[in-house]
Protein backbone atom coordinates (compact mmCIF):
# COMPACT_ATOMS: atom_id res chain seq x y z
CA UNK A 1 0.00 0.00 0.00
CA UNK A 2 2.61 2.37 0.93
CA UNK A 3 3.84 1.77 -2.73
CA UNK A 4 0.43 2.78 -4.67
CA UNK A 5 0.70 5.72 -2.26
CA UNK A 6 3.46 6.90 -2.90
CA UNK A 7 3.39 6.35 -6.61
CA UNK A 8 0.12 8.89 -6.34
CA UNK A 9 2.78 11.32 -5.14
CA UNK A 10 4.70 11.26 -7.56
CA UNK A 11 1.42 11.52 -10.07
CA UNK A 12 1.01 14.18 -8.22
CA UNK A 13 24.79 28.07 -0.76
CA UNK A 14 25.76 30.90 -0.80
CA UNK A 15 25.31 33.01 2.41
CA UNK A 16 24.18 30.43 5.30
CA UNK A 17 22.19 31.18 8.27
CA UNK A 18 21.02 28.45 10.85
CA UNK A 19 18.20 26.10 9.59
CA UNK A 20 15.66 27.40 12.09
CA UNK A 21 16.56 31.06 10.86
CA UNK A 22 16.43 29.65 7.24
CA UNK A 23 13.32 28.26 7.90
CA UNK A 24 11.98 31.40 9.79
CA UNK A 25 13.17 33.75 6.84
CA UNK A 26 11.19 31.55 4.57
CA UNK A 27 7.48 31.79 6.36
CA UNK A 28 8.54 35.90 6.41
CA UNK A 29 8.17 35.54 2.06
CA UNK A 30 5.60 32.91 1.53
CA UNK A 31 1.81 34.95 0.67
CA UNK A 32 -0.40 31.77 2.75
CA UNK A 33 -3.84 32.39 1.89
CA UNK A 34 -7.01 30.13 2.63
CA UNK A 35 -7.56 29.28 -0.99
CA UNK A 36 -4.41 28.88 -3.72
CA UNK A 37 -5.36 28.24 -7.30
CA UNK A 38 -2.36 27.74 -10.35
CA UNK A 39 -1.84 25.39 -13.37
CA UNK A 40 1.18 22.71 -12.92
CA UNK A 41 3.40 21.46 -15.60
CA UNK A 42 4.94 18.07 -14.05
CA UNK A 43 7.60 16.21 -15.54
CA UNK A 44 8.26 12.06 -13.88
CA UNK A 45 11.87 11.34 -14.92
CA UNK A 46 11.49 7.62 -14.06
CA UNK A 47 14.70 5.72 -13.71
CA UNK A 48 14.29 2.86 -16.07
CA UNK A 49 12.28 5.04 -18.73
CA UNK A 50 14.82 7.16 -20.69
CA UNK A 51 12.13 9.33 -22.19
CA UNK A 52 10.69 12.29 -19.19
CA UNK A 53 6.37 11.71 -18.62
CA UNK A 54 5.14 15.39 -18.82
CA UNK A 55 1.68 16.42 -17.85
CA UNK A 56 -0.11 19.54 -17.29
CA UNK A 57 -3.30 20.51 -15.85
CA UNK A 58 -4.43 22.69 -12.53
CA UNK A 59 -4.61 22.51 -9.04
CA UNK A 60 -6.78 23.89 -6.27
CA UNK A 61 -5.54 24.24 -2.31
CA UNK A 62 -8.29 25.14 0.05
CA UNK A 63 -7.58 25.48 4.01
CA UNK A 64 -9.99 23.40 5.75
CA UNK A 65 -10.89 21.15 2.84
CA UNK A 66 -7.35 19.70 0.69
CA UNK A 67 -6.30 19.76 -2.79
CA UNK A 68 -8.05 19.22 -6.17
CA UNK A 69 -5.63 18.37 -8.67
CA UNK A 70 -6.65 18.39 -12.28
CA UNK A 71 -4.40 16.66 -14.86
CA UNK A 72 -5.41 18.09 -18.18
CA UNK A 73 -3.20 16.47 -20.64
CA UNK A 74 -1.65 14.22 -21.74
CA UNK A 75 -4.87 12.58 -20.15
CA UNK A 76 -7.88 13.66 -18.27
CA UNK A 77 -7.65 12.80 -14.29
CA UNK A 78 -9.08 14.50 -11.55
CA UNK A 79 -6.84 13.34 -7.89
CA UNK A 80 -9.23 15.23 -4.65
CA UNK A 81 -6.94 14.86 -1.40
CA UNK A 82 -8.54 15.78 2.32
CA UNK A 83 -7.57 15.10 5.61
CA UNK A 84 -8.82 11.21 5.64
CA UNK A 85 -9.30 10.22 1.59
CA UNK A 86 -8.25 9.90 -1.70
CA UNK A 87 -10.00 9.77 -5.00
CA UNK A 88 -9.03 9.19 -8.49
CA UNK A 89 -11.73 10.18 -10.75
CA UNK A 90 -11.57 9.86 -14.72
CA UNK A 91 -15.04 11.61 -15.31
CA UNK A 92 -17.80 9.98 -13.40
CA UNK A 93 -15.80 7.12 -12.73
CA UNK A 94 -13.63 6.28 -9.68
CA UNK A 95 -10.61 4.78 -10.41
CA UNK A 96 -9.21 4.53 -6.42
CA UNK A 97 -10.31 5.66 -3.43
CA UNK A 98 -8.34 4.88 -0.23
CA UNK A 99 -9.41 6.32 3.56
CA UNK A 100 -7.53 6.65 6.61
CA UNK A 101 -9.56 4.88 8.31
CA UNK A 102 -8.20 1.71 6.35
CA UNK A 103 -4.99 2.63 5.66
CA UNK A 104 -3.27 4.93 8.06
CA UNK A 105 -0.59 6.21 5.78
CA UNK A 106 -3.27 7.81 3.64
CA UNK A 107 -3.33 11.11 6.31
CA UNK A 108 0.63 11.27 6.55
CA UNK A 109 0.80 11.48 2.56
CA UNK A 110 -1.75 13.60 2.56
CA UNK A 111 -0.66 16.25 5.23
CA UNK A 112 2.84 16.00 3.14
CA UNK A 113 0.97 16.71 0.06
CA UNK A 114 -0.93 19.48 1.53
CA UNK A 115 1.72 21.46 3.26
CA UNK A 116 4.01 21.20 0.20
CA UNK A 117 1.41 22.51 -2.29
CA UNK A 118 0.06 25.05 0.35
CA UNK A 119 4.06 25.82 1.29
CA UNK A 120 3.45 25.04 4.78
CA UNK A 121 6.77 24.58 5.57
CA UNK A 122 6.88 24.51 8.82
CA UNK A 123 4.70 21.85 8.78
CA UNK A 124 6.96 19.95 6.51
CA UNK A 125 9.81 20.66 9.38
CA UNK A 126 7.96 18.41 11.92
CA UNK A 127 8.56 15.65 10.22
CA UNK A 128 11.50 16.17 7.59
CA UNK A 129 14.83 17.69 8.82
CA UNK A 130 15.34 20.50 6.37
CA UNK A 131 18.50 22.89 5.14
CA UNK A 132 18.28 25.41 2.97
CA UNK A 133 18.86 29.39 1.73
CA UNK A 134 17.37 32.90 1.03
CA UNK A 135 18.72 35.20 -1.38
CA UNK A 136 16.73 38.21 -1.83
CA UNK A 137 13.36 37.76 -2.01
CA UNK A 138 13.86 33.94 -3.44
CA UNK A 139 14.53 30.90 -1.14
CA UNK A 140 15.97 26.86 -1.60
CA UNK A 141 14.76 24.28 0.94
CA UNK A 142 15.72 20.41 0.67
CA UNK A 143 14.01 18.10 3.02
CA UNK A 144 15.04 14.80 4.61
CA UNK A 145 13.04 12.50 5.90
CA UNK A 146 13.63 11.60 9.67
CA UNK A 147 11.73 8.32 9.65
CA UNK A 148 13.10 5.38 8.43
CA UNK A 149 9.65 4.09 6.96
CA UNK A 150 9.71 7.19 4.74
CA UNK A 151 13.03 7.35 3.86
CA UNK A 152 12.56 3.94 2.19
CA UNK A 153 10.42 6.17 -0.63
CA UNK A 154 11.55 9.68 -0.56
CA UNK A 155 15.39 9.98 -0.75
CA UNK A 156 14.83 13.89 -0.60
CA UNK A 157 12.27 16.82 -1.00
CA UNK A 158 13.19 20.44 -2.28
CA UNK A 159 10.87 23.40 -3.05
CA UNK A 160 11.93 26.83 -4.05
CA UNK A 161 9.93 29.95 -4.50
CA UNK A 162 9.20 33.44 -3.55
CA UNK A 163 5.62 34.32 -2.50
CA UNK A 164 4.75 30.89 -3.23
CA UNK A 165 6.03 27.91 -4.07
CA UNK A 166 6.77 27.62 -7.48
CA UNK A 167 9.20 24.55 -8.08
CA UNK A 168 8.94 21.15 -6.53
CA UNK A 169 11.25 18.29 -6.76
CA UNK A 170 11.09 15.35 -5.45
CA UNK A 171 13.31 12.26 -5.36
CA UNK A 172 12.71 8.74 -4.42
CA UNK A 173 14.47 5.95 -3.08
CA UNK A 174 14.58 4.49 -6.09
CA UNK A 175 16.12 7.11 -7.89
CA UNK A 176 12.77 8.70 -9.75
CA UNK A 177 12.32 11.99 -10.22
CA UNK A 178 9.35 13.86 -9.95
CA UNK A 179 9.24 18.02 -11.06
CA UNK A 180 6.87 20.41 -10.57
CA UNK A 181 6.59 24.04 -11.98
CA UNK A 182 3.84 26.21 -10.71
CA UNK A 183 2.64 29.26 -12.40
CA UNK A 184 -0.48 31.54 -13.02
CA UNK A 185 -0.78 31.12 -9.17
CA UNK A 186 -3.56 33.20 -7.34
CA UNK A 187 -4.84 33.98 -3.76
CA UNK A 188 -8.37 33.94 -2.55
CA UNK A 189 -10.06 34.26 0.76
CA UNK A 190 -12.90 31.16 -0.36
CA UNK A 191 -14.27 28.76 -2.26
CA UNK A 192 -16.89 29.15 -4.69
CA UNK A 193 -20.05 27.33 -4.85
CA UNK A 194 -18.31 25.15 -7.51
CA UNK A 195 -15.51 24.44 -5.89
CA UNK A 196 -17.56 23.61 -2.69
CA UNK A 197 -18.89 20.76 -4.24
CA UNK A 198 -15.98 19.29 -5.57
CA UNK A 199 -14.75 18.59 -1.76
CA UNK A 200 -18.04 17.21 -0.79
Amino acid sequence: MKKILFALFLGLTGGMAHAEDVLAEVEKRLTLQPVIRGEFVQTRALARIKKPLVSTGRFLVAQNYGVIWENVSPITQTTRLTRNEITQTDGNTTLMKLNAEKEPAVRLINGILFSVFSGDVAALSRVFDYSGKVEGKSWKLTFTPRDKNLARLIQALRLEGGRDVSRVELESAAGDVTRIEFKATTHDKTLTEAEKKQFE
